[in-house]
């Protein structure tokens, strides 16, 4: 192409014009088209016209005079296409409107290319940015409102790279924050630069390329789930894509952890009470809690057991509201005595069994009968018990140990054939008598 000097321009043909022969009285000239009207010329009959004045140019392809034509009046008008640049390279460039890329479809076309010609390997180096501008309301400067960087990850010399996110939170001016980005091993981090903020213990979220989440929030909720308009799963469980359990919501507002398959067990909690569930639905006796080789090691109750439907005719109550184990300390109503092994005592529900084994009795000659006392409840009906004696003349007769109503102590009487005869202190015949045995009583609980 003649006319230039060097490498001719690609494309050439920038500038486009159309000509036009009016008939009487026309106003309106519809034109190839342009992008801008105060950025074409127009011409009738050789003689510029003043935009705005002459005609006027706003929808961007009619020309509208303002005074009509005459016919075979000749209305010329020129503006300026779009151009294409094909690789070139440009340094700081400032466009005012929009730039388009366009490609052939064939691999690296429709490219757009920031480079850091810097040669380096520091971690963050090799930086480029796409930089996000805009004007405020009744404001003279543009401010950054965000950016994208890419930038190098790592110290060494690799090519691995960093995707980094910047916003202006309303304060940053230039140099707009970080709030996430893409690491080379392609972990999303959002207001962390570690892939594993809950192993490290620092705040922020991350999710890698293998789909494993890290959430870690400084005092407040780690994740918050939401369920809208109707019941269900709020977290549903999957292994190999089978659902295997879940975590949902009734219409009760009860939460539920709810396994699918058959004969596994679940939980509900609802009002008051932790209700068992198999295969997510509620059940009935068939669900255990524990098992022969994996149980459970204590449970502390502030109320009762309650066992299964009561068969009996005669059943009051199928609870068992207490249990308890300790020692009681036996004390002679005359003289002292020795406990051979400290005295103890199981209290389950309202019956309490105690155990003794009492020698050494200091008395010897009172009439009085031998009564121990200290027994830590007291009896609410008479009860009988085993005893087993040594040094006690008895005239050849058994001894019986009891507890008579409303009373702490422990009596005992000889089984002679025709009374019950007291076993007093002035039987004993021998330096080392012994009285022990087990008494199981009823209380009031």
């Amino acid at each position: 192409m003649a006319g230039y000097i060097g490498s001719t321009p690609v494309p050439q043909g920038i500038k486009e014009t159309q000509s036009f022969t009016a008939t009487a009285g026309q106003t309106t000239f519809n034109t190839l088209g342009y992008s801008d009207g105060n950025n074409i010329s127009v011409f009738l009959n050789g003689v510029r016209l003043i935009n705005g004045t002459d005609y006027t140019a706003t929808n961007g392809s009619d020309i509208v005079l303002t005074a009509a034509a005459s016919a075979s009046d000749v209305l010329d008008f020129e503006t300026f296409n779009e151009f294409n640049l094909v690789n070139q390279n440009l340094t700081t460039p400032s466009f005012t409107d929009s730039v388009s890329v366009e490609g052939d479809g064939t691999f690296d076309t429709a490219v757009v290319t920031v480079q850091n010609s810097t040669k380096e390997n520091t971690d963050g180096g090799r930086e480029s940015r796409l930089r996000f501008r805009g004007f405020r309301s009744g404001d003279v400067g543009a401010h950054t409102l965000a950016e994208i960087q890419g930038s190098h990850d790592g110290t060494g010399s690799d090519q691995k790279g960093d995707l980094i996110f910047k916003t202006n939170d309303g304060t940053d001016n230039a140099a707009p924050t970080e709030a996430a980005r893409i690491n080379s091993s392609r972990v999303f981090m959002v207001g962390t630069t570690n892939p594993n903020p809950t192993g490290a213990d620092v705040v922020g979220a991350s999710i890698d390329a293998s789909g494993e989440g890290n959430f870690s929030v400084d005092g407040a909720e780690a994740l918050r789930l939401n369920r809208k308009s109707d019941n269900g799963a709020i977290v549903n469980f999957r292994k190999d894509g089978t659902t295997v359990g879940n975590i949902e919501v009734n219409g009760n507002d009860n939460i539920r952890i709810a396994a699918s398959a058959a004969d596994h067990a679940g939980l509900e909690f609802a009002t008051h009470i932790v209700a068992p569930l198999e295969a997510g639905s509620g059940s009935n006796g068939t669900i255990d809690l524990g098992a022969g080789s994996a149980r459970f090691k204590d449970l502390y109750l502030s109320g009762g057991v309650v066992f299964g439907d009561a068969s009996g005719s005669g059943v009051s109550s199928e609870t068992l509201d207490d249990y308890e184990e300790g020692t009681w300390t036996a004390t002679s109503q005359v003289g002292s005595l020795t406990a051979n092994v400290t005295p103890t005592y199981t209290k389950i529900g309202d019956l309490v069994t105690i155990y003794f084994d009492l020698r050494f009795f200091t008395e010897a000659t009172s009439t009085d009968p031998v009564k121990i006392n200290g027994l830590p409840y007291a009896s609410k009906k008479r009860s009988v018990g085993a005893v087993m004696f040594r040094y006690w003349d008895t005239a050849d007769d058994g001894i019986v140990a009891y507890v008579d109503t409303n009373l702490s102590s422990i009596l005992f009487i000889s089984n002679s054939s025709a009374n019950w005869d007291p076993l007093d202190y002035q039987h004993k015949n021998g330096g080392s008598a012994i009285l022990a045995g087990t008494i199981t009583y009823k209380i009031t609980p």
